[in-house]
């Protein structure tokens, strides 16, 4: 008789149960995190609100990796060696290029002026520590946005739909397509959120899937994540996920048709940003290819559990 909680063959709770208990997880220690912050600082600095999500998700995934899963928390993606660190500069180096590209495209057409550098208006927060509050936010939530998105549900979710009778791709397709939802929906409560801002968040979450399953690693896709936002955000002036951002490198003025632009929202709620998404994949699918990994499956989906050998030094 089939047991519901737990896989008898791997000795562990079932997929669905990981992934739930998991999302309590993280639920709890944000929400302690946040309350905690709360009580003691009043500071408005980004990186103050955002580092107890980071703290919270990344120690959530943590724990289940120890107490659910059974595995190493380096084996979600994050073997950090020389290769990653060149992944995720490589991904920095495609966003920043990408959504530069927006940038250009709404520039020549007279959809977005530079009215003024950040340096030069009056704020409440002084320019540097404004813009390395925004840079070290943003990289915080490239991390702990893949760590969840990706490297934990992804990997789970595949984990607990791969049967013989669906096999490995389809359930893939699925495990990208509910996590890419997801992902796209965390956003719909954000300012000036719309269905449209919503499906292109969704798309955008399929495209960060993509690096992390053809080579088994998350440096890709944390790098697209994260500069994709801090240079929309803290160069470009765009607002990001709805958000505007106070220190910024360039003051702009956004005017054009949403449609194309995104309003308020930002790019990403327009075609353009669309474009710059495409843009993202296509470069990295080329960086994948020339830097030797294989346009295929990764290693660490095809195996049954998955948990890859680490060194003693990598192991928590």
């Amino acid at each position: 008789m089939n047991n519901i909680f737990i896989n008898n063959d791997e000795q562990r709770l079932r997929a669905g149960w990981r992934l739930l208990i998991q999302f309590i997880f993280m639920f709890l220690l944000v929400g302690f995190g946040i309350l905690s912050v709360q009580q003691i600082w009043t500071n408005p600095l980004r990186v103050y609100t955002t580092a107890p999500q980071f703290i919270g998700i990344t120690l959530s995934v943590w724990l289940a990796a120890k107490l659910l899963d059974h595995r190493s928390f380096f084996d979600y993606g994050l073997n950090f060696n020389r290769q990653w660190t060149k992944d995720f500069l490589a991904g920095c180096l495609i966003a920043a290029i990408a959504i530069s590209t927006v940038f250009a495209i709404q520039w020549s057409l007279g959809w977005v002026t530079i009215t003024d550098f950040g340096w030069n208006v009056p704020s409440k927060t002084p320019f540097a520590v404004g813009i390395v509050s925004l840079f070290l936010s943003m990289l915080m939530v490239g991390f702990h946005e893949e760590l969840f998105s990706r490297g934990y549900q992804l990997l789970n979710i595949t984990e607990g739909i791969t049967y013989p009778a669906i096999g490995l791709n389809t359930a893939l397709i699925v495990a990208i397509l509910l996590t890419s939802s997801l992902f796209g929906l965390l956003h719909i409560f954000n300012p000036n959120a719309s269905i449209i801002s919503t499906f292109n968040i969704m798309l955008a979450g399929v495209i960060l899937a993509v690096p992390y399953i053809l080579t088994g690693s998350l440096g890709l896709s944390v790098g697209l994540h994260f500069s994709w936002n801090f240079v929309m955000a803290g160069f470009l002036g765009f607002p990001v996920s709805g958000q505007t951002i106070e220190v910024t490198l360039l003051k702009t003025h956004q005017s054009g048709p949403e449609f194309w632009t995104g309003g308020a929202f930002g790019p990403e709620a327009g075609l353009l940003g669309l474009l710059g998404m495409a843009i993202m994949l296509g470069a990295t699918l080329v960086y994948i290819k020339r830097t030797g990994y294989e346009l295929s499956v990764a290693t660490l989906f095809k195996n049954d559990k998955q948990p890859a050998v680490k060194s003693d030094e990598q192991s928590l």
